[in-house]
């Protein structure tokens, strides 16, 4: 298959193909609709929109350079502190950063999911669908109520979990570009 021969609806299935939810990218080409939700929801679900992103992400993993098993494999050899995360060349006097090598292949294949998702309404039914698995998990969409962790001196007990300033710098160090 190329290129869809609507110029919006191969822009959508780019976008998809970046990252972007469905909604995101039905609001970047239309912008002034007032459902982009389930606008975007019907487009994403047109046969020809899935087989082009289907595509489209086929192509990508032929240019990955490594399959996400592999990176796997070589983030969990990291993690036990089998290979380092960064190399310097004597020769060159250059360091080669593997962890930002891995992180950047990751971000070309499109592996990254969207940074947020923005959800809006009052009566809401959440449907998640999981690349490259079989079933589709459908749930209601529960508030939760905004309960402040417990000061100093209340009781810790049910308090949600949440990690120490020691944890959470470890975790900036390993993961830079994201915050918790």
């Amino acid at each position: 298959m190329s290129a869809l021969s609507n110029a919006r609806h191969e822009k959508f299935a780019q976008l998809i193909c970046d990252g972007k939810t469905y909604t995101e990218a039905y609001r970047i080409l239309y912008p002034n609709n007032s459902a982009p939700n389930q606008s975007g929801y019907n487009l994403y679900h047109d046969a020809r929109i899935k087989a082009r992103v289907e595509e489209l992400r086929e192509e990508v993993a032929l240019r990955s350079v490594m399959t996400m098993s592999r990176k796997r494999e070589i983030l969990r050899q990291m993690a036990e502190g089998m290979l380092p995360t960064s190399v310097y060349n004597k020769d060159t006097g250059e360091t080669f950063d593997a962890l930002q090598a891995l992180l950047a292949d990751a971000k070309l294949a499109g592996e990254f999911a969207p940074d947020k998702l923005k959800i809006e309404g009052s009566n809401l039914k959440v449907v998640f669908e999981i690349p490259k698995r079989d079933e589709v998990i459908e749930g209601d969409w529960l508030a939760l109520p905004d309960k402040p962790a417990p000061s100093a001196g209340e009781d810790r007990e049910n308090a949600p979990p949440s990690l120490s300033d020691s944890e959470d710098d470890a975790i900036q160090n390993i993961l830079p570009e994201f915050s918790l």
